[in-house]
């Protein structure tokens, strides 16, 4: 029988990994005007160089169930957080815009492999301590973007060369995750219930349709956090928001993400993961159902924090059903959501853009509303899959 004590400090541990990747992200977004600046480029040739943030990690993200496999998930978080952490600094080093894409392609790379790598350890420790965690782990990661951001911003307020900026936190945060790493849990001490289960459906049959509709639900799930974090500004300055309130909208969704995620491991002892999920997806359509019709940008905040609210769970709860599934190895089913999620991130704003350009910011809010839906079908539809292929 295995308790939470064959796993001593690693909860701690891994959500100490999640913040270090947070922060890493967060430091690097205040200092981008100031990276621009310096090699001269125009919004175009800008996002042809940030591409490849998303470029690496979806070549990179196959990457991580290899390394999983043949390392074991504790080895891969330190070794991609070791790249990310000196990957960080390539940015400032870079001298042209190619030289830019290439650095981050980087840094996408080892973000991506560190994504599933420390989630995995995630669904390990959870399996140990018997009782949701992710939620938790997902919050220390949304503390690490804050505080990366509030770090970022501080070092450029005083005008601290980034080159300076980035090898510091670096340096910093690849000591606490090389101290992490030590009390991070072997994947050979994984608790009996992550050996994948068979059915008399068949193994191959279960994981076929239950990796299927886990793998569109977090294309979904995509469009649901990355419209209101991108967009939320730009629709609270188009009802009239001066700049202080359009920030505040964006800062009311991660609020209530970061609030959520706190919360979230009890409700999912509590009711279980689908249900959290379905739930979630519901309280975001309803926040979005009156969009069209909204006129004052005070109200916008409101709207944004409930969908936050909703939001909070929705990836911890696939990434905890992604290493649970029947008949796939964790690490090769946490792999697959991360790619298709990351497929998802990438498409997201395209699509979004495109809708509001064709109908007001307004109307296109409502494809949140029918996310929402689809999320909450497509888990109702995995909890039956999943039941029907449990042993009598």
């Amino acid at each position: 029988m295995t308790d939470g004590r064959a796993v001593g400090g690693a909860p701690w541990a891994v959500a100490a990994v999640f913040f270090v990747n947070g922060a890493v992200l967060g430091n690097w977004a205040p200092r981008l005007p100031a990276i621009r600046d310096a090699l001269g480029l125009d919004a175009s040739v800008l996002g042809l160089a940030l591409a490849g943030v998303g470029t690496g990690g979806l070549l990179a993200t196959p990457l991580a169930a290899l390394g999983i496999r043949r390392l074991g998930s504790r080895r891969v978080v330190l070794l991609s957080a070791t790249v990310l952490c000196l990957a960080f600094v390539l940015p400032a080093l870079a001298g042209t815009w190619w030289a830019l894409a290439l650095a981050l392609a980087v840094l996408g790379g080892a973000d991506a492999v560190m994504d599933v790598a420390m989630n995995a350890q995630g669904v390990i420790v959870e399996k140990h301590r018997r009782r949701s965690l992710l939620n938790r782990f997902h919050a220390a990661w949304s503390a690490g973007a804050v505080t990366g951001g509030l770090t970022g911003a501080a070092a450029a307020g005083i005008g601290l060369a980034v080159l300076v900026h980035f090898a510091l936190v670096g340096g910093v945060l690849l000591v606490l995750a090389l101290v992490a790493h030590r009390s991070l849990v072997p994947d050979g001490r994984a608790a009996p219930d992550t050996v994948p289960r068979s059915s008399g459906r068949g193994p191959r049959r279960v994981f076929s349709g239950a990796l299927a509709l886990l793998g569109g639900l977090v294309l979904v799930c995509a469009l649901v956090e990355d419209v209101p974090q991108s967009w939320g500004a730009i629709y609270s300055t188009d009802l009239g928001a001066g700049p202080g309130l359009a920030g505040l909208t964006v800062v009311a969704f991660s609020s209530a993400m970061f609030v959520g995620r706190l919360v979230g491991d009890a409700v999912v002892d509590r009711v279980g993961r689908h249900a959290v999920l379905m739930g979630g997806a519901l309280l975001i359509a309803a926040a979005f159902l009156a969009a069209p019709v909204v006129s004052s940008p005070v109200i916008a905040p409101v709207m944004f924090a409930v969908a936050g609210f909703g939001a909070a769970p929705i990836f911890p709860a696939a990434f905890g059903l992604a290493g649970r599934l029947p008949g796939i190895t964790a690490g090769t089913a946490l792999t697959v959501v991360s790619l298709i999620a990351r497929i998802g991130v990438l498409l997201a704003p395209v699509a979004f853009g495109s809708l509001a350009e064709l109908t007001g910011f307004g109307w296109a809010l409502w494809s949140m509303v029918a996310a929402g839906v689809a999320v909450a079908l497509l888990a109702l539809a995995l909890r039956r899959v999943l039941a029907a292929s449990a042993p009598a």
